[in-house]
């Protein structure tokens, strides 16, 4: 399994409900403490993954999960970005009703970026995405006295969930030509997808 290569995207993982856990005993005048401490977390995480945890490069999962250098480029892309908006949204923390799930669920968020930066099959990659985009969800819908943030949050899963289901449509025409998620080996048989009666078609 070599589940290894995942340390950081449990470290993060683990951030996430140590502030989901910490916003229970957290007073609401102190709730900025929590976007500090989830980005001095994220920039161990960061310091961890750029020296003594940085991973060489390897696959887990039966191939499915890849880590190698344009992995590890997203994934700091993705660990500083986060970290920038947790610091922009200490700005609005006396404006948002439970602000500390709010810095939770965009640590939760991160987890599904970083597992999509590694992610070499079509299922892993689907997962990683709903991980996003489900967090995205309620993110868009936070504000929840505003109805414009409703109707942004009901509009976005309605949305998001009619790509899904072309997406899994799409993977499902794929596993059916080429009997492999992986992706890799899809771009090895693409000559053979190219003579597929579903590829034409389409």
């Amino acid at each position: 399994m070599n589940s290894s290569l995942l340390v950081i995207e449990f470290l993060v993982a683990l951030l996430g409900l140590g502030i989901l856990a910490a916003d229970l005993w957290t007073p609401p005048q102190a709730r900025r403490l929590l976007a500090y401490a989830a980005a001095t977390g994220l920039a161990l995480v960061f310091t961890l993954h750029a020296g003594a945890l940085a991973p060489a490069d390897g696959t887990a999962f039966a191939g499915t999960f890849v880590v190698d250098g344009l992995a590890n480029f997203f994934k700091s892309l993705f660990l500083i970005a986060a970290t920038v908006v947790i610091l922009v949204s200490t700005r609005y923390a006396d404006r948002l009703n439970g602000y500390g799930e709010f810095v939770a669920l965009v640590l939760f968020a991160l987890v599904g970026m970083l597992l999509a930066a590694s992610a070499n099959d079509l299922i892993v990659m689907f997962v990683a995405l709903e991980l996003i985009t489900v967090t995205f969800y309620i993110l868009v819908s936070f504000h929840r006295t505003r109805l414009s943030s409703l109707e942004a949050g009901v509009k976005y899963l309605i949305f998001g969930a009619l790509a899904a289901a072309f997406m899994v449509f799409g993977i499902t025409l794929i596993f059916g030509s080429a009997n492999t998620t992986q992706f890799y080996e899809i771009a090895a048989r693409q000559s053979e997808l190219a003579k597929s009666p579903v590829f034409l078609i389409g």
